[in-house]
């Protein structure tokens, strides 16, 4: 899983619609799936348009009035070693750990500048109490795949409260061909604090979500897009608590479960993204490889395939 994938994903969502996201390291695209480290990630969000702004949306970062998309979300993620057979801790490998938490967020587009700022509040649980458990064991007994056995093992329960940040600004455009922009990003709070920066290229028929919708606009403008992209990006790690546990975990010492101390995390992360995506009036998809280097010494990089499909109601 990278963290706030959705700060940077498609951007020519309807006043509402509802997408759902799914990353699994079994969706490898080409043929070389494992069950280690990152095993699933599941994401719906809920996006709508609203004049009046109130506690919490007033928290998230709005720079104009040219369109501003907010959404109500819930996600669940999931981490083993790896060996699931093992039901002994596994030293110097991968804590098992899960998150569940509900996200709201926002989309804030500024016209004239080019630029958008996607900012959102995660706000849940880690640990026993995410569900991530009984998650797994049931999706393995549908497929009839091996019975994780170390999940007594995982990362304490905690809270999860975090801020994440991310600008995006055009810098190329070719009409109906090409797109490039660059963006930075910054994670801060009880799960995950880190930040990077990276650029994302779409080419092919494409258009700018940069630009304000009028008349002469919508007549440039596709009915439907199909486009190849590739976003790489760089990270620095402050901390990662589904590695190395929680607030609540590092003040009480008798906690139960398997974390990873601070002198265990790799501190600098490159991330990749490539895939392909179809956007209609109606629904878009989207297929995606992702990798990262390993977040933990010693451990390997991870590949990710995902899926996702957006309704617009």
């Amino acid at each position: 899983m990278t963290f706030g994938d959705t700060l940077f994903a498609q951007d020519n969502m309807k006043n509402h619609s509802l997408k759902i996201s799914f990353d699994n390291d079994f969706l490898n695209f080409r043929g070389d799936g494992t069950d280690r480290y990152f095993t699933n990630g599941l994401r719906i969000d809920y996006f709508f348009k609203k004049e009046k702004t109130r506690f919490p949306s007033s928290l998230l970062l709005k720079i104009s009035n040219d369109k501003n998309l907010y959404s109500w979300s819930v996600a669940q993620y999931m981490f083993t070693p790896s060996r699931i057979d093992i039901a002994d801790i596994q030293y110097g490998d991968r804590p098992y750990a899960g998150a569940l938490v509900a996200i709201h967020s926002l989309k804030s587009f500024d016209y004239t500048n080019k630029l958008k700022i996607s900012s959102e509040i995660f706000i849940g649980v880690m640990g026993p109490m995410s569900l991530a458990e009984e998650t797994q064991i049931w999706v393995h007994s549908l497929i009839h795949y091996t019975r994780p056995k170390g999940w007594a093992n995982q990362v304490p329960n905690d809270i999860i409260i975090n801020y994440n940040i991310g600008l995006e600004k055009e810098m190329i455009y070719l009409p109906g061909k090409l797109l490039f922009s660059t963006n930075i990003e910054t994670f801060n709070g009880t799960l995950y604090n880190a930040m990077g920066a990276g650029f994302m290229m779409k080419v092919g028929r494409i258009n700018n979500c940069f630009v304000k919708d009028n008349a002469k606009n919508t007549m440039l403008n596709h009915k439907t897009q199909f486009y190849v992209f590739m976003k790489p990006s760089v990270r620095v790690i402050l901390s990662n608590a589904l590695l190395q546990g929680g607030f609540i975990t590092k003040t009480h010492k008798d906690y139960k479960g398997y974390i990873l101390n601070k002198d265990q995390i790799e501190r600098l992360n490159v991330f990749a993204e490539a895939g392909a995506a179809y956007e209609h009036p109606k629904f878009d998809l989207a297929i995606t490889q992702k990798m990262r280097t390993s977040d933990f010494k010693e451990g390997n990089a991870i590949e990710v395939g995902s899926i996702s499909i957006n309704f617009k109601l």
